[in-house]
């Protein structure tokens, strides 16, 4: 194992703090823009899958049309749904850890079990919107 000492020492933990800082600050990107497209009036699973309109190489209206409908598989959350669907395309062997850490997260995929937990767990449909967002980040390694 190569040794720093010195300035080049303080050079290498810089350039590795500032990468951790960098990926971190990537992925509340795509969260906190999910978010914001909730709040701005867009379904769960269309502000999952325009929050990463680029990834996809699409636009954003794009991005939009382009999400899978809230509970049209099994009544399952539509951000769960659109987080899948993006990793089925980005990275399909992520696609399941992601469905595991999702469920274990909130207990359930289903989206009127869901809204009926919002006070037992303390947590809205943007909270899921953002989880959804944040674990893909996650899977695709950001």
């Amino acid at each position: 194992m190569r040794r720093f000492s010195g300035l080049s020492g303080l050079v290498f933990i810089r350039e590795i703090t500032y990468n951790i800082w960098e990926m971190r600050c990537k992925a509340m990107k795509h969260e906190a823009i999910a978010r914001t497209n909730h709040k701005s009036g867009c379904n769960c699973a269309q502000s999952v899958f325009a929050a990463f309109a680029e990834e996809l190489g699409v636009s954003v209206d794009e991005a939009k049309r382009m999400a899978p409908r809230p509970r049209s598989e099994g009544g399952k959350c539509g951000a769960f749904l659109a987080a899948r669907a993006l990793l089925r395309q980005l990275r399909p062997e992520a696609a399941e850890a992601f469905e595991r850490r999702f469920a274990d997260l909130n207990g359930m995929t289903e989206c009127s079990l869901l809204v009926k937990s919002h006070d037992r767990l303390g947590k809205s449909c943007n909270d899921y919107v953002g989880d959804a967002a944040r674990l893909a980040d996650e899977a695709l390694g950001n």
